[in-house]
């Protein structure tokens, strides 16, 4: 419902979009919403052009008040004082008779969607840059291969992962060498004997 503030009319800009897609992804993290909720939710963002229509998306957040706070917007902040980094859209792969790789210092979003058929997809963390302490994977594929490469202290769970057809996962990487990591959380459904493999760096 709209809000009816006095200044719902005023348009906003990047600066205003950037911002409730940092809270989003804040209220991400936090468990306050779903991969889709996010997502959705995002889209509406980045068309939205007042503020009125931006309060809208976080309505029902805690970090609600945080969109527009008095005094003007402050760049938001995480423990220890670090500037969130400039928010991202879902990473989008599709892998059809071909290979897709993300590798190096890439940039990470909270949330990946890889297609593949007869394909291969790389996704390499070791060396990236996460924006969030859970990137989300939904890979959607057959006769297919997944390849995951783990940094020292980054965690996987693959639990809501569905597969069929003598498809299956081999995981090589054992514990984190270090506690408190991000986590990267694989789900969809793999079919036709399309394998994961998981491995640490």
């Amino acid at each position: 419902m709209p809000s009816d503030l006095p200044d719902d009319q005023i348009r906003i800009g990047t600066p205003e979009r950037e911002r409730a897609v940092a809270l989003l992804h804040e209220a991400f993290a936090a468990g306050y919403l779903q991969v889709d909720e996010f997502e959705e939710r995002s889209d509406r963002v980045y068309v939205a052009r007042t503020r009125g229509e931006l309060r809208d998306t976080l309505r029902d957040l805690p970090s609600y008040d945080k969109l527009f706070p008095a005094g003007g917007a402050r760049p938001l902040t995480v423990p220890g004082g670090a500037a969130v980094p400039a928010p991202m859209k879902p990473l989008k792969l599709k892998a059809d008779w071909d290979t897709k790789r993300r590798r190096g210092p890439w940039q990470v979003p909270p949330q990946i969607y890889a297609t593949a058929e007869m394909g291969t997809v790389v996704l390499d963390f070791s060396q990236a840059r996460l924006q969030s302490s859970t990137v989300e994977v939904d890979v959607q594929g057959s006769v297919s291969t997944v390849k995951i490469h783990l940094g020292a202290d980054q965690q996987i769970q693959y639990d809501n992962l569905s597969l069929s057809g003598w498809s299956k996962v081999k995981d090589r990487a054992g514990e984190p060498r270090t506690p408190g990591g991000p986590l990267i959380v694989l789900t969809g459904y793999l079919s036709g004997m399309s394998s994961v493999v998981i491995k640490r760096r």
